[in-house]
């Protein structure tokens, strides 16, 4: 059974066709490019977001990486992640913002977000941005077991946690994928192939949309 994997990038020449405006009292620049990258665990985001990165020059946000020095900075935001508490979608979109709005630059490859529905309409009432395309990495559930099992050496606490970061992704993200394929904007792509196949097609989706300019090299 194909497992729908998910899926988080710039330049100083705009790309076309993916510019939103922003209103700048939101402490953004008047056009922002939002690109989310969605895969299962495994899927290979991790992998090819840096690739995406050099080639395009994007800036990379991960939630859970702000989160994450939202502990380390001791800041309120940090509190429920540091307490085990489910983070409430509004508190990971203000940790975005506040890094969308400290950048210099105005193209974002939003890695891993939205988880699901929740996160997805806090992400556009708060922001007021959709993104401009989503990432898809599909992978087959056999696939992404393999990948997980050989990337930690097939430990049985990993073993264990794998039917429920399915489930998590099964129920939650891809609601997530399904609203933004209905609104064309989903780009799918085959990610059972090697890194270097998958970054060709990557690439052919991000020059049809910058005009062919590979920006960042």
């Amino acid at each position: 059974m194909p497992f729908a994997s998910f899926m988080s990038l710039c330049c100083n020449c705009p790309l076309s066709g993916l510019i939103v405006k922003q209103d700048a009292k939101d402490g953004f620049s008047d056009k922002v490019t939002v690109v989310f990258v969605l895969g299962g665990p495994g899927s290979g985001k991790g992998t090819q977001c840096p690739l995406i990165i050099k080639q395009f020059g994007f800036t990379h946000l991960s939630a859970g990486d702000l989160l994450q020095a939202e502990i380390e900075s001791g800041s309120e935001n940090g509190l429920y992640k540091k307490e085990g508490k489910i983070v409430p979608s509004e508190v990971t979109v203000k940790v975005l913002q506040q890094a969308m709005q400290g950048s210099t630059n105005n193209k974002f490859l939003i890695d891993g977000f939205p988880r699901n529905e929740e996160n997805r309409t806090a992400f556009e009432n708060i922001m007021k941005v959709e993104p401009d395309f989503v990432l898809f990495f599909d992978c087959s559930q056999e696939e992404l077991t393999r990948r997980i099992l050989n990337r930690n050496q097939g430990r049985v606490d990993n073993i264990q946690a794998i039917p429920k970061r399915f489930r998590v992704y099964f129920e939650s993200t891809l609601p997530v994928i399904d609203y933004y394929s209905s609104k064309g904007k989903v780009q799918k792509i085959d990610a059972e192939r090697s890194v270097e196949e998958v970054f060709e097609t990557v690439k052919s989706i991000f020059l049809n949309f910058s005009g062919g300019s590979g920006e960042g090299n």
